[in-house]
C-alpha cells in the first residue's frame, strides 16, 4: 500500500498551497482487503498484509450496489485500511477494519481517480450497500468477524477538531495525523501522503545486526548487553548500518532472545538514553521484513530535526483554512 512521508516544516507550506484531507493516524494492522465473487451470493473476503500474505476470512462477505435482493456480490474490488481492536468504554473489545482508501472497484482500476472520487466510490458502492445489507439482515452482522467502517476524514484545516475532539474519544491508541492530498491519486509505496507525529514521537523501523565478536548465544545469555547494530534498508535485499541500539541493563535482559539477527524494530531517537547512542528500542516490527528505506528514514530525521509540534500546527490553521477558502472562490 501507499506509505506516507514525514512531516517537516516544509509540508505546512504545502498544507497552504494545496487542499488535503485529515484524519487521526491509527495504530493498527496495516493491510488490502480484497472482494471477490464466484457467482451468486458468493463472496469472497481475503485480507492481505505487508508480506503480501493472503488470508482467507470467513463470514463476511460485500455485496455490490444496486442489487435490491444482495445476491449479486462485489467482484475484483481492492481496498486500503487498517484492522484495529477497539476497546470501549464498558470494556467490551470490538475488531474493526477502518478503510481510507480505494485502488479498484468491480475490476476498474481508480488509482489515478482524485481521492475525493476513490472515497466517493468507496462510500457509494462498497460500504452503503454493505451497511444496508445488515440492516437487512441483521444475523449476519452477528457472525461476522469484524466490523467494517470508513475511517473519519476532516479538511485540513479541521486538524484541531481531530487533535482535540476525535483523538481523546477514539477506542484505540494513536499516534498522529495523516495528510492526503484531495487531488492525488493512489501511489504504492511513498507517495504524497504526510504523516505527522510529536517530534518526540517519530520512529524509524531498522533491522537488528548482532556484531559477530559479541552476538549472544545460549551459552552468553546473562553476559552484559551485545553490541546490536541497526541497519537501514537500500535496495533489494541490501541493508547496511545506520546506527547502534542504546540498550540499558534492564532492556537487554527484557528483550535479550528477542533481538535476533534480521529483525525489524522501531526505534525512537533519544539522545539522553544511553550516550553516545541515540536510538532506543519501542517495539518489533513482525509484520515487516524490510527496515525503512534510506530515503525515508532522512525524511525522519528531518522531520525529528524540524521539531514541528502541535503549537506550531494549530498556529498555521488561519493561513491554511484562508488558501483553501481563496481556491474555492
Amino acid at each position: 500500500g501507499s506509505q506516507p512521508v514525514s512531516f517537516v516544516l516544509e509540508s505546512l507550506e504545502e498544507l497552504k498551497r494545496e487542499n488535503y484531507f485529515v484524519c487521526e493516524k491509527t495504530d493498527g494492522q496495516r493491510c488490502l482487503m480484497l472482494l471477490l465473487s464466484n457467482g451468486p451470493n458468493k463472496g469472497y473476503t481475503y485480507l492481505i498484509d505487508r508480506k503480501n500474505a493472503y488470508r482467507y476470512v470467513n463470514s463476511i462477505q460485500f455485496p455490490a450496489p444496486n442489487d435490491a435482493s444482495y445476491a449479486t456480490m462485489q467482484h475484483d474490488t481492492l481496498l486500503d485500511g487498517e484492522l484495529v481492536l477497539d476497546v470501549e468504554q464498558n470494556g467490551r473489545v470490538t475488531l474493526r477494519f477502518m478503510t481510507f482508501d480505494l485502488l479498484v472497484i468491480g475490476g476498474r482500476n481508480v488509482m489515478e481517480k482524485p481521492f475525493t472520487s476513490r472515497l466517493g466510490y468507496l462510500r457509494d458502492h462498497v460500504l452503503k450497500p454493505y451497511h444496508a445489507m445488515l440492516r437487512v439482515r441483521p444475523q449476519l452482522a452477528a457472525t461476522a468477524p469484524f466490523e467494517v467502517m470508513a475511517k473519519r476524514m476532516q479538511l485540513s484545516y479541521g486538524l484541531d477538531k481531530v487533535l482535540h475532539e476525535e483523538i481523546p474519544r477514539l477506542p484505540h491508541k494513536s499516534d498522529g495525523l495523516i495528510f492526503t492530498s484531495s487531488v492525488a491519486g493512489y501511489m504504492p509505496g511513498t507517495c504524497s501522503k504526510m504523516q505527522w507525529k510529536p517530534p518526540h514521537e517519530n520512529s524509524i523501523d531498522l533491522q537488528v545486526h548482532l556484531v559477530p565478536s559479541t552476538a549472544h548465544t545460549a551459552a552468553s545469555a546473562q553476559a552484559q548487553p551485545p553490541t546490536v547494530e541497526l541497519w537501514v534498508w537500500q535496495s533489494g535485499t541490501t541493508h547496511t548500518f545506520y546506527a547502534t541500539l542504546g540498550l540499558t541493563d534492564e532492556e537487554w535482559h527484557k528483550y535479550r532472545g528477542q533481538l535476533t539477527e534480521g529483525r525489524i524494530v522501531e526505534v525512537v531517537y533519544d539522545p539522553q538514553h544511553v550516550p553516545p547512542h541515540q536510538w532506543k528500542i519501542l517495539r518489533f516490527r513482525d509484520d515487516k521484513t524490510t527496515a525503512n528505506h534510506i530515503s525515508v528514514t532522512k525524511k525522519i530525521m528531518q522531520s525529528i530535526e524540524d521539531g514541528v509540534e502541535e503549537s506550531k500546527l494549530i498556529e498555521t490553521l488561519p493561513a491554511i483554512r484562508a488558501a483553501w477558502k481563496q481556491r474555492e472562490s
